[in-house]
């Protein structure tokens, strides 16, 4: 017998999913396109939802585009003429919950995400809708219509695993096209322009380097970039750092301020330069700093402030942009990166970044493999994140002993297993001598880059500040 506790769970559940598919058919002509491409009526479980639905269905048939703030014009319309209160009631209380806030909500949307949700919400109310159906005409002795229902049913092809003709569904031909691949995740300068499209949705990017070369930062960078631009973000610390010990980090990035008193170097400017090493005349990189003093520590007082300001004056939203979960060394498996990510979007909160730091510690207990299968069922694990959730998927993973040595690394310097190139869509390398470390200087190379041409032997210069928790400031390529 299904307890009460559970229905009122599945309730929720389901309701949240119509919640966030209508508001992705009013503000998003993507998820509109494809759900009016296979639209059929009493698509949802609630009065409400399949009313809602048919309004934006004819509104894209007419003008190709989602009807935004129009929706509340078509309420007015509608309403003036029903009797049906309670439905003028339930409708009238879901659009006001909107608050007018559609342009917002539209450049909020994870398109492919909501469509997925929408194949899969509307061919369990297509199936509950048979099922009773179904016992209707059982009840009444009828076993021939009951088998006729069953025979003609027929699930709705939408999202995730669907089939579409190639030549002619329109919808999908401008889906393709609306994806541009573009970075959610922009960063300024040169560095922009070297990670291009890399930060995209349904990517899985990986940053490569030894112990203590910053790969923590550059997932809490990418990450705190990504939050400024209202990208929401799912940082899974999985036992590299104590949540007081991330925390305290994210604080001194908000704040810009160190947590102990000290003189800072920060840089001002990268100037390429000309010098002979060996006797051959070779071009490097120097940066210009100035010094910042702090006199007094960073305390909790500062940092709350600076959190508000952030959010009023950065991210201008009292939304969560960002959320931290962290687990003990090896004790999160992807299965439970999952779990926790279900439970957020099932109260609407939807990732557009799931970052984990990192890899090489989650719990690879995989029934049946051993040794570097184990690796190798984790990454796939990563990866099938990404396409699951149509988001942008970043990790670590360590380099081998030699990379300590070498000036920049090559695809050589994995470690444990060379298959998790397979499954990454870009492999970054940091890499760092001695005398770059000296200057705050780093440079990044891409060892894995899908779908575009790259150099493992072309860097990227940036200049950090790691006691400000900033480790991009500047960038520079050398010119030839």
């Amino acid at each position: 017998m299904v307890g009460r506790g559970y229905r009122l769970k599945l309730k929720k559940r389901t309701a949240s999913e119509e919640r966030q598919i209508l508001i992705g058919m009013i503000v998003d002509p993507i998820v509109l396109g494809r759900i009016a491409f296979k639209y059929q009526k009493q698509m949802f479980r609630s009065r409400f939802g399949n009313l809602i639905a048919t309004w934006c269905v004819q509104y894209f048939h007419k003008y190709q585009k989602a009807p935004m703030k129009q929706i509340e014009s078509l309420f007015e319309s509608w309403s003036d003429k029903t009797q049906d209160k309670d439905l003028v009631r339930s409708t009238s209380t879901f659009l006001e919950s909107l608050n007018g806030q559609y342009k917002k909500m539209e450049r909020q949307s994870n398109s492919d995400f909501i469509i997925d949700m929408a194949g899969s919400y509307c061919n369990e109310v297509q199936v509950e809708r048979l099922v009773e159906s179904v016992q209707a005409h059982l009840d009444m002795g009828q076993s021939s219509e009951a088998t006729q229902l069953v025979s003609d049913f027929n699930r709705i092809e939408m999202g995730v695993g669907q089939g579409i003709d190639i030549l002619q569904d329109e919808e999908a031909i401008k889906a393709a096209f609306a994806d541009t691949a573009d970075s959610i995740v922009q960063y300024p300068g040169e560095l922009g322009n070297f990670f291009k499209h890399t930060f995209s949705r349904d990517s899985f990017v990986a940053f490569m380097g030894p112990e203590g070369r910053g790969k923590s930062f550059w997932l809490m960078d990418v990450c705190y970039r990504a939050m400024l631009q209202r990208q929401k973000v799912a940082f899974f610390e999985v036992g590299d750092q104590s949540q007081n010990q991330i925390m305290r980090r994210l604080m001194i990035r908000a704040a810009r301020h160190p947590r102990y008193p000290k003189d800072i170097d920060y840089p001002t400017k990268m100037r390429q330069v000309q010098k002979v090493e060996d006797g051959v005349m070779v071009s490097g990189i120097d940066v210009d700093t100035k010094i910042k003093n702090y006199t007094k520590k960073l305390n909790v007082k500062k940092a709350m402030k600076a959190c508000q300001k952030v959010m009023k004056e950065k991210i201008r939203s009292e939304e969560s942009y960002f959320r931290l979960s962290c687990h003990p060394n090896s004790t999160l498996k992807v299965e439970g990166i999952e779990n926790i990510v279900q439970d957020w979007i099932r109260g609407g909160w939807i990732p557009d970044v799931i970052a984990i730091d990192y890899a090489d510690i989650l719990n690879m207990d995989y029934q049946g493999l051993e040794g570097r299968d184990r690796i190798n069922e984790s990454w796939k694990r990563l990866r099938r994140l990404s396409q699951t959730y149509h988001c942008l998927v970043l990790t670590a993973t360590q380099a081998d002993a030699e990379s300590y040595d070498r000036t920049t690394m090559s695809m050589r310097n994995f470690s444990e297993d060379k298959r998790k190139f397979a499954h990454v869509t870009a492999m970054l390398g940091l890499n760092q001598t001695g005398a770059e470390k000296k200057k705050s200087l780093m440079r990044l190379n891409y060892l894995k880059l899908r779908d575009d041409e790259f150099l493992q032997s072309k860097c990227i210069h940036v200049a950090g500040c790691l006691a400000l928790g900033n480790p991009c400031v500047l960038s520079k390529f050398l010119k030839t």
